[in-house]
Order: C-alpha cells, then structure tokens, then sequence
C-alpha cells in the first residue's frame, strides 16, 4: 500500500498546443454539425418530393394496408 502524494500527471502542455488542438476540435465539430444538416435536408427532400404515384410496397409509408399478413 504506497502512502503519499503521486507524482506529476504528465508532461506540461504547451498553451499554444493546446489552443491548436482546441480549434482542430472546434473546426472538426462545426464540419460535422454541416454535413448532419446536409444529410437532414436532403432525406427531407427525398421524402417530401413529387406528388407522383407512390408504390405501396417500396413506398416509406410501409405497405400495410396492401397487404397485412396478420390481417385474415
């Protein structure tokens, strides 16, 4: 059983280092956040196109009232 205090937690970071990575972080999540807009916004369009015929089986509204298996 050691008794006492540890010793350092690590190497000192350099602030300028630190900054650094801070604003790769800061850059990578605002890059994320766009790409998850763009991929909102193109599923919304993709759901909310046309006013053509619509499958009922391919369709994104199921197909259930097509056929029903559990429905006899």
């Amino acid at each position: 059983m050691c008794i006492g205090g540890s010793g350092p937690s690590g190497p000192a970071v350099d602030p300028a280092a630190e900054a650094e990575r801070e604003e790769r972080q800061r850059t990578a999540l605002a890059e994320r956040r766009q790409r998850k807009a763009d991929v909102l916004a193109q599923s919304v369009e993709a759901t909310t196109r046309g006013s053509g015929r619509r499958s009922l089986i391919t369709g994104s509204g199921g197909g259930m009232g097509y056929f029903n298996e559990y429905d006899r």
